[in-house]
């Protein structure tokens, strides 16, 4: 992620966008309140937010499930806008984006991160980021582009890492310089919220490493606060609500702060290094901390149980399993063995968003188009599925992504085809970016995947 910089952003003219008002899901069905986690931290909000998961009546859907080895077939690039059924897992893909139609700044374009949800809080608009760091504005509908958010992100000295508000649909939030930032994109008004060079002076910029994310309420944030040369001058603790710094933390970490977040109940800080194999977990006062597991600091997200309690789901590079880390007690559980002894190049991306089907991540696999040699194809690569947070869980396939780092395991790796897929909020969507075969330098396409309505109850047991 760090390897992603600031290009120069096209000027396009902003078209209309619909507005909204409120923030319900279409086709929400009944809902029961997760359950709150009874533990806490120094310093922490009170209580999870009230936040519901989604119990929608189940639709019929042919679910394929487990780790059996199904080989992706070949088929042509859809068109923008043009579903494609995955013939081995039943899926729908649906083409997004398109550079010769949308006109968007190439090579290519995708969402953000597997760690950021793209889609505004009732699903009718979704921020895309281009391969050379410019921003648009999406409907996840039809395709249709709506807007280039060049004026609002023009002055801004790193990635905005703009994060959709949970009520308001037609809100982000996003940091440009040393201040965080809001947005309305039905008034285009953009209005600073904090300057935080008032607590950390020298300040340049702040970010979480383009990584990181707030409570999911809104209301926690963490950010580095870096200086011109982008050496860190402090970690930061910030409640949006009482627009109040909490806590500021400027020395004795262990190894250079790669990248920062809040979890989803806004009761711990999440802190990644650059070379240290542990993730650090903080109180919001930063006052204590919590070593991880050896291994946890890999290919990760933060995500929920279904107890309230807040995980961090991570490939352990250590014993070469997706596990999770309790981030009260720091427990691991080994979840899944990657199958790294039938084929080494496998890569993964985790996406935890999704806090109304609590329980749940999202896990994408990236590689060569072909196996290393005397390996074959595992049953994970180059695709997309959800998995279980629990011990022997369930592993629901979901589709191949058609996109490859490179021809061959030993080539030159191209980065923007890592796929880097996300689950929304709500559970009901799946975006990642894919060249679909076509292996060139940082180009790939957006593609979405609409998840049958009632899966959370309806996934086989």
């Amino acid at each position: 992620m760090n390897a992603r910089g600031v290009g120069s952003l096209p000027v396009i003219v902003l078209v209309a966008v619909a507005l909204f008002v409120g923030c319900s899901l279409p086709d929400s069905g009944d809902s029961t309140r997760l359950p709150e986690s009874t533990s806490g931290s120094p310093g922490s909000t009170s209580g999870a937010p009230e936040l519901t998961a989604d119990t929608t009546p189940p639709e019929p859907f042919e679910y394929v499930m487990g780790t059996d080895v199904v080989s992706a077939r070949e088929s042509p690039m859809p068109g923008k806008g043009v579903s494609y059924l995955d013939p081995a897992f039943n899926t729908t893909v649906i083409r997004l984006t398109d550079i010769d139609e949308d006109g968007y700044q190439g090579p290519g374009i995708q969402n953000e991160y597997s760690r950021s949800d793209p889609e505004n809080c009732d699903g009718t608009i979704v921020v895309m980021r281009s391969n050379t760091a410019a921003w648009y504005l999406y409907r996840p509908d039809t395709g249709e582009l709506l807007a280039s958010l060049d004026d609002v992100f023009h002055d801004c000295t790193a990635e905005p890492e703009p994060r959709w508000d949970h009520r308001d649909p037609n809100v982000f939030y996003f940091v440009c310089g040393p201040e965080l930032r809001r947005y309305d994109i039905a008034s285009k008004e953009s209005t600073t919220l904090h300057d935080f060079s008032k607590e950390v002076p020298g300040t340049m910029a702040v970010h979480t490493g383009s990584e990181g994310d707030a409570s999911m309420d809104r209301r926690q944030w963490f950010f580095m606060a870096v200086d011109d040369d982008w050496q860190m001058l402090a970690l930061i603790s910030y409640d949006l609500e009482k627009d109040k710094v909490i806590a500021l933390k400027k020395d004795g970490f262990p190894d250079k702060v790669n990248g920062v977040s809040s979890d989803m109940s806004g009761r711990h800080a999440l802190v990644g290094y650059d070379e240290l194999l542990e993730a650090d977990v903080f109180s919001v006062d930063l006052k204590t901390s919590r070593r991880l597991s050896d291994g946890s600091n890999g290919h990760c997200d933060l995500a929920l149980l279904p107890d309230g309690r807040d995980v961090l789901v991570y490939q352990n590079i250590r014993n070469d399993y997706i596990c999770m880390s309790d981030l009260e007690t720091g427990e691991e559980t080994q979840i899944l063995r990657i199958p790294f002894e039938v084929n080494w190049d496998i890569g993964l991306h985790i996406s935890g968003n999704s806090y109304k089907t609590p329980g749940w991540v999202l896990v994408s696999t990236y590689g060569a188009r072909e196996a290393p040699e005397e390996d074959t194809h595992s049953w994970m690569d180059t695709q997309l599925f959800m998995l279980e947070l629990v011990p022997s869980p369930r592993v629901w396939r979901l589709a191949h992504t058609h996109c490859y780092t490179s021809e061959e395991a030993t080539g030159e790796k191209v980065y923007y085809a890592e796929a880097f897929a996300t689950i929304t909020a709500s559970g009901r969507r799946v975006y990642f970016g894919s060249n679909w075969g076509k292996i060139k330098e940082d180009y790939s396409e957006a593609y979405e995947i609409p998840l049958p309505a009632g899966w959370y109850s309806g996934v086989p047991k």
